[in-house]
């Protein structure tokens, strides 16, 4: 954009130019006769004056010539005025022995238009930027980037990494990842988090989960929240190749501040699974049910619990399938900032009817670090 706004003010410096060549050549009334014009003189703001001829503009500088042949340039925002020595017209013009060219008065004493006054003060007239201006792509590009940058500003940014590392008589890699995202104001919540576990003892794998959870509440201006929520995971030693919930109802926000959170989410909702090993794709229709619970413990730790059942409704008791998905975490502050901490979590995954030989509960413990962005 400087590149450009440099080009539109030397442009119109020369425009502004030819236009006053124009007004003082064909001036009414006013004829020259043979070399009439005396020389020039340049007064400057800080009282200085300067004799000789003004030759040309260039670069915000007026290029002044001094009787020695010295040409100098001087800023515009220096210059007070600029005058002709005494002209002979043939006409009477005794009552005005000098006229002056260029002045800080506007145009009220030198006849000449209060845009040219401006740009010899060093100011660009307000308006629209002429046609000729070209927006460049990297102006498109910083604009995109800005308004992109906005709407990710407005998001709280949480990333979550553990892990464990032996090596020796045992080796054991663990780790841990989750990013989460919440956009929320005093009527709606929009949660996204996407993450997972995978580990390794002795070079055989016995951790590979990963999951993706949406979740949307609108309110209007009430406790009470209409909620749309999508769960997806999947759990390698579950044999489980992909369970897929969604679900949509009514819940009450108990409390809802900035750190301290109790919602309820109740409705039905549809529950779709896919297993190997045996081979089982199954698909029941739940009551879905959700407790979200945040609390600070003390000025510097906090707990967090968030608990999902989604028991069936196929067959004849309700808890034929039941699933329950239990998720704990104890953070402890690292700055005065709110952004750092330490997270001692615990999942645990029950499920009344796992694939077979696979175990009702899994429990995972880990330990990670926590950045927040807010």
């Amino acid at each position: 954009m400087g590149c450009s706004r440099l080009l539109y003010q030397t442009k119109y410096l020369f425009r502004l130019i030819l236009i006053h060549l124009l007004y003082v050549l064909s001036a009414p009334g006013v004829a020259f006769t043979g070399d009439d014009t005396g020389p020039e003189t340049l007064y400057l703001k800080d009282g200085q004056h300067l004799s000789g001829e003004s030759i040309g503009l260039e670069e915000g500088n007026i290029l002044f010539r001094l009787p020695d042949g010295e040409v100098r340039p001087i800023l515009l925002g220096l210059v007070d005025r600029l005058e002709y020595g005494a002209m002979q017209p043939e006409v009477d013009s005794s009552a005005q022995e000098e006229k002056l060219l260029v002045n800080g008065e506007g145009d009220a004493q030198s006849g000449l238009p209060p845009m040219m006054t401006a740009e010899l003060e060093g100011e660009i007239p307000p308006g629209p930027e002429p046609e000729f201006m070209n927006v460049l792509p990297l102006d498109q590009i910083e604009e995109y980037y800005d308004r992109c940058w906005e709407q990710v500003e407005v998001w709280t940014k949480r990333l979550e990494l553990g892990g464990t590392f032996l090596g020796g008589n045992t080796d054991r890699d663990y780790v841990t990842t989750g990013l989460f995202l919440e956009k929320s104001d005093n009527d709606n919540l929009f949660e996204f988090e996407i993450g997972g576990r995978w580990g390794e003892s002795n070079g055989v794998r016995d951790a590979n989960r990963w999951y993706g959870n949406a979740t949307l509440d609108v309110a209007r201006t009430t406790d009470w929240i209409v909620f749309v929520t999508n769960k997806n995971t999947y759990d390698e030693f579950e044999n489980l190749d992909w369970r897929g919930t969604i679900s949509s109802g009514l819940g009450y926000r108990f409390i809802n501040e900035k750190d301290k959170r109790l919602i309820v989410r109740l409705g039905p909702g549809g529950t779709r699974e896919i297993y190997n090993s045996p081979t089982l794709r199954r698909t029941t229709f739940d009551i879905f049910a959700e407790l979200e619970f945040r609390w600070p413990l003390s000025d510097h730790a906090q707990l967090e619990h968030k608990q999902t059942w989604t028991p069936s409704m196929d067959t004849g008791t309700v808890s034929s399938i039941l699933r329950v998905t239990t998720e704990t975490g104890l953070l402890f502050k690292l700055d005065n900032k709110d952004r750092w901490n330490l997270k001692f979590g615990l999942l645990q995954i029950y499920n009344s009817s796992p694939n077979a030989g696979r175990k009702k509960n899994d429990y995972t413990g880990s330990v990670s670090l926590v950045y927040t962005r807010k």
